[in-house]
């Protein structure tokens, strides 16, 4: 299926590190000031720690399977897959409503290749080939409850590295602290352990506020958007399974959008 970039997800992370880096520079008086964030022995201590710590964990919480997919739910964070129109859906329905009624559940055979949406053409199935409502209802409501799983899965990938992101943080700040009360005799050590314990905790707080939270949420409005139209489809769906009068499909579908569709609705009925 054809995606597209989210532009709120792209140029929210783009903010976010260039008001960092924007804000860090500022009170740079050279560019070895700006570059003690990102570069030298206690930043790539930090990195270690915080980064390698955070990907590690994460991948001892999680099976492989779940691990390798974060490729995949990252694009899905930031680019969007085809949002269907959910009240072309109820259109289409309350269309079904009337055909079964002239023809019987068989006119479905015609209209499932014209469907795209992959969980509302296995519904239709069920309803073309006669199965009954309990039957059409376990079926709908075992492959929602993967989808949802599938989705959590996701969400709490993110949400298990945001907590882990700013611990780490600390292990490299106790680590730092510990480094510099061994070397107060030597000045010249100092200076690193300082830095690794600051740095950790910069760096930690930064991908768990920065990166991995806002992803979370970002999967989280995703997943709840996809709910409402898969709940839209369950209902209509096995409303044509008991056969209900296309006004009352309308009518039950109408729930499941805002007030200001409900009324794009009702124009384009009256067109």
């Amino acid at each position: 299926m054809r995606s597209y970039p989210d532009l709120t997800s792209i140029l929210g992370l783009m903010a976010i590190f260039f008001a960092v880096f924007f804000g860090i520079s500022i009170e740079a008086h050279s560019i070895s000031d700006l570059l003690i964030f990102f570069w030298g022995k206690g930043v790539w201590a930090a990195w270690f720690i915080v980064i390698g710590g955070t990907i590690a964990a994460t991948f001892t919480a999680f099976t492989w399977g779940q691990f390798s997919a974060v490729i995949k739910i990252l694009t899905r964070s930031f680019f969007s897959t085809k949002k269907y129109n959910n009240l072309q859906l109820i259109e289409n329905f309350t269309e079904y409503a009337r055909r079964i009624r002239r023809e019987g559940v068989r006119v479905m055979e015609q209209v499932i290749d014209e469907v795209e949406h992959p969980y509302m053409k296995r519904g239709l199935r069920a309803v073309a080939d006669g199965l009954d409502y309990e039957a059409v209802e376990r079926i709908l409501d075992a492959e929602l409850a993967v989808i949802q799983e599938r989705h959590a899965v996701g969400q709490k990938i993110f949400d298990f590295g945001a907590m882990c992101a700013p611990s780490f943080g600390l292990v490299g700040a106790v680590s730092g602290l510990i480094r510099t009360l061994i070397n107060l005799e030597d000045p010249s050590k100092v200076g690193p352990g300082v830095a690794l314990a600051f740095v950790s905790t910069f760096y930690g707080i930064l991908l768990a506020y920065g990166l991995f939270t806002p992803i979370k949420n970002k999967l989280e409005m995703k997943h709840s958007e996809e709910m409402v139209t898969l709940l839209l489809i369950r209902e209509g769906v096995l409303a044509l399974t008991k056969g209900e009068p296309h006004i009352v499909v309308e009518e039950k579908l109408k729930g499941y959008v805002t007030g200001k569709e409900r009324e794009a609705l009702e124009r384009r009925a009256a067109a």
